[in-house]
């Protein structure tokens, strides 16, 4: 999905043509920096059953990077 907007948005809610897993939608998480930063982690353990097949990030910097990133193209 694109994710113009994600931040401050609730997880699986937005209506922009994409079919949200029924664990995300679920999932009640509001996208923040500290909820990205552990979904981006590990996906399926922030979203158990989420059909991600995103590993995660591991190192902090780049984890970090990615956040700053993400925030700065989707405002």
């Amino acid at each position: 999905p694109n994710l113009w907007s994600i931040f401050g948005s609730t997880a699986g809610e937005r209506d922009i043509g994409y079919k949200y897993s029924d664990a995300m939608k679920a999932s009640g998480i509001v996208w923040d920096d500290a909820t990205m930063a552990a979904y981006l982690q590990n996906p399926r353990k922030a979203v158990p059953k989420t059909r991600m097949a995103f590993p995660g990030l591991k190192n902090a910097k780049q984890l970090n990077d990615v956040i700053a990133y993400m925030k700065s193209v989707t405002q």
